[in-house]
C-alpha cells in the first residue's frame, strides 16, 4: 500500500510536472512569436529601405531628387535577398529563436512620379526647396507683382470700351462695308482704291459718266471707272467665258450687300426701338436710304443671277436679244453715297494697315537683336506625360493669334493673360523656384553644371508647351505684349497730344463719311495699335536687360506717332536702348516668366517638368530611363513562416491534442523618400 500511494504521488507530480511546463512552453512560445512577428516586420522594412538606397543617381546629383526606377530584377528578389542575411540561422548549428522563412513577399502597391497628377514630385521639389528658401520669399515676390496683376483690369476696360465704341459704330462699319461692295470704295494705306468686283462694276453706256452710278466726287469716279466693264453698252463683243465669270464673281458680291443691307436694317430697327422718340443722329438719313434700296440690290442680283443661266444654258445665237432686255431692269444710279471731303489721295495711312503687316514674321525678328542666334532646339512630341497620364491635351492659347486678330480684324482682346493661375501658396511657389533654379531659360542658365539640354529654353517650355525653343519663346514674348500693350495704352490715353494725334489720324482716314461714333472706334484702334509698338519696344528693352517701367507715365513713352510706320526689329531693338540699364530691384524678363508659372495649371507644369527631366537624361546617355514610372514609395506585404521550438516537444504534443510544427505571420509595411 505504501508502494501504491507513492507511485500515485510519483504520476501526480509528473502529470502536474507536465502541465507546468507544457503552460510555461506556451508562455514562452506565445512571446517567442510575438519577437517573432516584430522581427519579420522589422527585416521587411529594412530590406525594403536597402532597396530605396538603389535610387537614380544622376537624378539626385542633377535635379536632387529621390526616385528609384524600375530595372529589370523584380523588387520583390532585391528585398527577399537583402532580407535573407537576416533571416538564416547562425552558423554552427545553434539555435536560433528568430529563425524564419519568407515564404511569400509582394509589393502590393507602389507609388510613382506621375501618379495622382505627379502629386509626389510636387512632394519632392518642395521638400526639396524648403531646405533652401527663406519662408518670406513668397511675400516679397507677391509685393513685386501687384502692380502687374492690376493690367488684368485695365485690360478688360479696354476691351470694354472698344465693346462700347463697336455698338455706336455698329450702323456706320456697315455702311463702310456697304460703300466697299456696292461701289467698291474703301481708303486704306492713305489712298483711295476700288475693288476688282463690286454691284456698279458694269457701264450700259460707252461714255460712262458719274451720275450714272450715283457718284459725285470726281476723284473717286476716276478710281472706280477703272474698273468698269463695258460689255453691257454692246452685247455684239461679249466674250462669253471673261463675261459669265465677272458675273459669277459680281453676283457674290451682291448676295453680299445684300445680306449686309439686311443686317443693317434689323440694327436701325433695333436702335430706333431703344430709343424711342428721341432725335435721330446724322447718319440715320443715310441708313435709311439704303435700306428703301435694297429691292434695287434684289433686282440686280435677279439680273446677274439670270444672266449667268442665260450664258450657261442658251444658244449663243438668241443671246444678244435676251440680254438687252435682261439688263433694262439693271440699277446703278439709285443707291448714292456721300464721298464730300474724300480725295484722291484718301485719308492718312492706317497704322493697322503696317501692324498687320509686319507681324507675318513673329515677334522674335522685332525684338531680339540677334534673331539668328537663337536656339533651334525641337522636341517630336511635347506635353508627352500629360497626354500619357489622360490630362486633357490642349496647345495652349496662342497669344500670337491675338495680336494677328486684332491687326487683320482690329478684334481686341488683351484681358484673361493672367487668367486660370494657380493661387500663390508655398507650395506652388516651390516648385516655380524649383524652375527657376534647376531648368534653363532664354536669359538665365541653369544650375546644373556639365549638362547637357533637349530643349534651352526649358522655363519657357514650361509656359509655352510647344515643341522648338523659338516657340515657347515667342509663347512667352507674347504674354508680356499683351500685358505691356494695357499698361501703355493707358499711359498714351492719358497723353492729351498723342490722343489728339490719333484723333486726327482717325479723322483722316474715316472722317469723309462724317461717322463721328466711327472716328472714336478707329482713334481708340489706332491707340491700341500705337500700344502695341510701344510693347514691342519694351519687350525688346527687357530682352537687352534694360529697365522698363512696370506701370508707364506718359512722359515714358519712346514711340512718336509717326515711328508706327516704321515697324522693323532694327527700329525697334535701337528705340529700346533708349532705357536705362536695369538695376537690382527692376522688374525684368526673368520677373515676366516667373508669374507666367503661376498661371499654368499645377498638374501640366509637373508634367512638364517631368518632360525636360526625361529629355535631359536621354540626352547625357541615360536612355532607358523613365521617371514617369520611377518609384517614391512602396507598399510591401511579407509571409513568413517561424519555426516552432517548445510546441514540437512529444510530450506537449500529445498533452496539447497536436502536432504544431510552425508558425505564420503576416505583416505590410510602407515606405518612401519622403
Amino acid at each position: 500500500m505504501v508502494r501504491r500511494k507513492e507511485g500515485s504521488i510519483t504520476v501526480f507530480l509528473t502529470m502536474a510536472g507536465m502541465l507546468i511546463f507544457a503552460m510555461i512552453g506556451t508562455m514562452v512560445e506565445i512571446a517567442r512569436f510575438g519577437i517573432c512577428a516584430n522581427h519579420a516586420a522589422r527585416t521587411l522594412r529594412t530590406s525594403t529601405e536597402a532597396l530605396l538606397t538603389e535610387y537614380s543617381r544622376p537624378l539626385y546629383e542633377n535635379y536632387g531628387l529621390f526616385f528609384l526606377e524600375q530595372a529589370g530584377t523584380p523588387y520583390e528578389t532585391v528585398i527577399a535577398r537583402y532580407a535573407g542575411d537576416t533571416m538564416e540561422a547562425s552558423e554552427g548549428g545553434k539555435m536560433d529563436l528568430l529563425r524564419g522563412t519568407f515564404r511569400e513577399i509582394s509589393v502590393t502597391e507602389r507609388v510613382c512620379a506621375g501618379d495622382n497628377g505627379a502629386r509626389a514630385l510636387a512632394e519632392e521639389i518642395t521638400a526639396y526647396m524648403e531646405r533652401k528658401l527663406a519662408k518670406d520669399q513668397l511675400n516679397k515676390f507677391m509685393k513685386k507683382t501687384d502692380e502687374m496683376r492690376e493690367t488684368e483690369g485695365e485690360a478688360k476696360n479696354i476691351e470694354k470700351t472698344v465693346e462700347e465704341q463697336e455698338k455706336l459704330a455698329q450702323l456706320d462699319v456697315l455702311i463702310l462695308e456697304m460703300m466697299e461692295l456696292i461701289d467698291g470704295v474703301s481708303v486704306s494705306g492713305g489712298r483711295v482704291q476700288c475693288k476688282p468686283y463690286f454691284v456698279k462694276m458694269f457701264s450700259q453706256s460707252e461714255k460712262a459718266k458719274a451720275k450714272e452710278f450715283g457718284v459725285t466726287e470726281a476723284a473717286v469716279f476716276q478710281k472706280m471707272k477703272k474698273k468698269l466693264d463695258f460689255t453691257p453698252a454692246n452685247w455684239k463683243r461679249i466674250s462669253i467665258p471673261v463675261f459669265l465669270s465677272k458675273a459669277k464673281k459680281a453676283a457674290e458680291v451682291t448676295d453680299q450687300a445684300v445680306k449686309a443691307g439686311e443686317r443693317l436694317q434689323n440694327k436701325y430697327r433695333n436702335i430706333c426701338a431703344g430709343k424711342g422718340n428721341a432725335e435721330k443722329n446724322g447718319n440715320d438719313a443715310l441708313v435709311e436710304h439704303l435700306v428703301s434700296k435694297l429691292p434695287v440690290l434684289r433686282g440686280n442680283l435677279r439680273v446677274l443671277k439670270d444672266t449667268v443661266f442665260l450664258l450657261e444654258k442658251e444658244p449663243e445665237t438668241e443671246i444678244v436679244s435676251r440680254l438687252n432686255l435682261l439688263w433694262k431692269d439693271y440699277d446703278t444710279k439709285s443707291i448714292v453715297f456721300d464721298y464730300t471731303g474724300i480725295n484722291e489721295r484718301g485719308g492718312a495711312a492706317n497704322p493697322l494697315d503696317t501692324l498687320s503687316g509686319m507681324w507675318g514674321n513673329g515677334i522674335l525678328n522685332l525684338v531680339c537683336e540677334k534673331p539668328d542666334s537663337l536656339s533651334k532646339k525641337t522636341v517630336s512630341v511635347p506635353d508627352s506625360y500629360a497626354s500619357l497620364y489622360g490630362e486633357e491635351k490642349k496647345d495652349g492659347e496662342d497669344y500670337g493669334e491675338r495680336v494677328r486678330e486684332f491687326a487683320e480684324e482690329e478684334k481686341v482682346n488683351l484681358s484673361g493673360v493672367m487668367d486660370g493661375r494657380a493661387s500663390y501658396a508655398w507650395s506652388e511657389f516651390c516648385i516655380n523656384s524649383y524652375i527657376s533654379d534647376k531648368l534653363s531659360g532664354y536669359m538665365e542658365k541653369s544650375s546644373i553644371k556639365g549638362w547637357k539640354h533637349r530643349l534651352s529654353y526649358q522655363r519657357e517650355y514650361i509656359i509655352g508647351g510647344k515643341k522648338s525653343d523659338k516657340a515657347n519663346l515667342e509663347a512667352v514674348l507674347n504674354r508680356i505684349l499683351l500685358i505691356r500693350t494695357a499698361v501703355n495704352f493707358s499711359a498714351i490715353y492719358r497723353d492729351a497730344g498723342k490722343k489728339g494725334e490719333a484723333y486726327t489720324a482717325a479723322a483722316a482716314i474715316v472722317g469723309f463719311t462724317g461717322m463721328e461714333p466711327l472716328i472714336r472706334l478707329t482713334q481708340t484702334l489706332i491707340i491700341v495699335a500705337w500700344s502695341m509698338v510701344e510693347s514691342l519696344v519694351d519687350i525688346a528693352g527687357l530682352l537687352q536687360e534694360r529697365e522698363v517701367a512696370l506701370i508707364k507715365n506718359p512722359g515714358q513713352v519712346l514711340t512718336s506717332f509717326t515711328d508706327l510706320f516704321i515697324l522693323s526689329g532694327d527700329a525697334i531693338t535701337k528705340r529700346a536702348k533708349k532705357f536705362p540699364k536695369a538695376g537690382k530691384k527692376s522688374f525684368g524678363y526673368s520677373d515676366y516668366v516667373k508669374v507666367f508659372l503661376f498661371s499654368i495649371g499645377s498638374e501640366k507644369r509637373r508634367f512638364r517638368i517631368m518632360d525636360v527631366i526625361q529629355w535631359d537624361m536621354h540626352k547625357n546617355g541615360y536612355r532607358s530611363f523613365q521617371i514617369g514610372t520611377s518609384v517614391c514609395s512602396l507598399t510591401v506585404q511579407g509571409n513568413m513562416y517561424f519555426p516552432a521550438r517548445l510546441f514540437c516537444l512529444a510530450p506537449v504534443g500529445k498533452l496539447l491534442g497536436r502536432d504544431l510544427r510552425q508558425y505564420q505571420s503576416v505583416c505590410e509595411i510602407s515606405v518612401s523618400y519622403i
